[in-house]
């Protein structure tokens, strides 16, 4: 027997998702016009100044802008519904297009170690002034990104891997303004390679968080702040069930996580199976779940699944 009321659930995590969407969606915009807005003064800035701290600064404001556009089309593509070839419909695209910004910001890195390489040798001599004034007003533009797009960051994949080029755009910044300074103070020329190749540090390892969360997505890994081993346990402890084994709990995209598990029961809860779904699928919606399938067996004869698909929590 499977939870009869699966569609309802399915809707409701796909509400939610589609929520989520709705109000990232504004807020990407409103950074794109943004972002694109600033581009175009700092790659003026940059030719007039010399300056490759600043170039690769505009350089990456265009990932930016492009990593934008990417969030925004996936967006589109998860909203659309689902079919009977594609049963979850395209709400994957959100998880892809994270995994594509996070690829993008290490090519951005690797373009920014090539370039300050070559700088290293032969350093050329750049203007300290229009660095500091350019790479300050990017810094603010960069902080209003960045805050415009925090809440829905902390929901949602697809927004943080737009976010984490904003971030990493505004280490970019904060290296201008620093390289600026030194050489405007110092007549270091040296400052401004060696300031870009920190900045590229700074992207990479801001960007492996990301990588990590993206990967484990895809790999349908157990959602981070979900216990498998205590939500068996939870669901093992109600009335009627016997044993919950052989559990898949996933995350589809941002904020729509789907569990699948099959009981066993015992007497209770073969005289009552529907009560005893209500009370497990209680149990998982707490947990956060919005995808719950369940399927009730009256003996152990009744499944050829592995029992032990999670590990066994103690029981009382």
């Amino acid at each position: 027997m499977t939870d009869g009321r699966q569609g309802r659930a399915q809707d409701g995590g796909q509400g939610s998702a589609q929520g989520f969407r709705s109000a990232g969606r504004r807020r990407l915009i409103v950074v794109l016009i943004l972002i694109s807005s600033f581009m175009g003064v700092e790659v003026v800035a940059g030719v007039l100044s010399g300056s490759l701290a600043l170039l690769a600064d505009a350089g990456h404001m265009l990932t930016d802008a492009g990593s934008i556009g990417l969030a925004l089309f996936a967006m589109w593509a998860a909203g659309k519904p689902p079919s009977a070839q594609s049963t979850f419909g395209f709400q994957r695209a959100e998880i892809l297009a994270a995994l594509m910004n996070t690829l993008a910001l290490w090519g951005v890195a690797a373009w920014i170690f090539f370039e300050a390489y070559r700088r290293f040798a032969d350093a050329p001599e750049v203007a300290g002034g229009p660095m500091i004034a350019v790479g300050a007003a990017g810094l603010v533009v960069n902080l209003i990104a960045a805050q415009v797009l925090r809440r829905d960051s902390a929901r949602s994949l697809n927004v943080e891997g737009a976010r984490q080029h904003i971030m990493a755009d505004l280490l970019g910044s904060v290296g201008v303004v620093v390289s600026g300074a030194l050489t405007l103070a110092f007549g270091w020329r040296i400052a401004d390679p060696a300031v870009s190749a920190l900045i590229g540090l700074l992207i990479l390892k801001s960007s492996l968080g990301l990588f990590t969360r993206v990967f484990k997505a895809l790999m349908e890994g157990a959602p981070a702040h979900i216990d498998v081993v205590e939500l068996r346990a939870a669901m093992e402890a109600a009335p009627g069930a016997a044993l919950v084994h052989d559990i898949h709990a996933w995350t589809i995209t941002s904020g729509y996580e789907a569990l699948t598990a099959h009981v066993l029961v015992d007497a209770e809860g073969a005289a009552d199976p529907d009560g005893l779904l209500a009370r497990l699928r209680e149990i998982a919606y707490g947990y956060g779940f919005a995808h719950v399938t369940l399927q009730i067996e009256r003996s152990a004869d009744d499944c050829a699944e592995e029992y032990q698909a999670a590990p066994s929590a103690p029981r009382a």
